[in-house]
């Protein structure tokens, strides 16, 4: 019993350090095909799992001199994926996880104050978005709640080239915050928010963010912010 409650201990401290949460996420990520845009939840590159429509709450898009608009309503949903047909020059997703709470028995999707058990709780957050990198609009924030904005030109940036992003938490640059690209660190935000990674995709990339910030409410422990951003990869 000793030994079982050691192991448990051990599995909530290695599960809370940011390196291991980055490892153990599911990707939430919007990618272009046959000029139509595709939302999946899943393993970025890999297995794609099961999407939850009820928690996508918004789909973003901004095309020209438009403002943004929320497009949701138009989009087609299926048991995978999300499919909406465009055009859009930046297009994001907001998917609310809600509350969870870690047990001895698992992660139940409850916040705190409705589990007796829980060692731990949080909120998840996860933002998708899409970028035109030969747009004028692609370097500038679409306003979502957690969101990536790229510093650098993404349409001059080839494989193996560097580029600089920005993470912005309700449009504040963000320090702090960890970049990563399949699920490999590569660095943390300045004090104004910008880290420089090295793009290793051919065709199309998809970098990540993820932060944690400790809260105090009946629901929770802290709040789990994550974000993809995707674009295509000059040649």
């Amino acid at each position: 019993m000793r030994t079982q409650r050691l192991l448990f201990l051990l599995t909530i401290v290695l599960a809370w350090l940011p390196w291991a949460g980055l490892a153990r996420a599911h990707d939430f990520w919007l990618e272009r095909q046959g000029g139509a845009f595709i939302l999946r939840y899943g393993h970025h590159g890999g297995e794609v799992l099961a999407l939850d429509a009820a928690k996508i709450k918004t789909l973003i898009c901004r095309q020209g001199v438009q403002a943004p608009r929320n497009v949701l309503p138009s989009a087609t949903i299926a048991p995978k994926q999300l499919t909406f047909p465009g055009p859009c020059a930046l297009l994001s997703a907001f998917h609310d996880g809600g509350f969870w709470s870690l047990t001895p028995d698992g992660e139940k999707n409850l916040p705190r104050n409705q589990v007796p058990d829980a060692v731990k709780s949080w909120r998840s957050q996860q933002f998708a978005k899409w970028v035109d990198v030969h747009s004028p609009l692609a370097g500038q924030p679409l306003g979502d709640g957690f969101e990536i904005v790229p510093v650098s030109d993404l349409s001059k940036v080839k494989t193996g080239d560097k580029a600089t992003f920005r993470v912005l938490l309700a449009g504040k640059p963000l320090s702090g915050a960890t970049l990563a690209i399949d699920h490999k660190p590569l660095g943390e935000t300045d004090d104004q928010g910008q880290v420089r990674v090295k793009v290793r995709a051919a065709t199309v990339e998809s970098v990540s963010a993820s932060f944690r910030r400790a809260v105090r409410t009946p629901e929770a422990d802290s709040e789990v912010f994550e974000a993809s951003l995707t674009f295509e990869v000059a040649r």
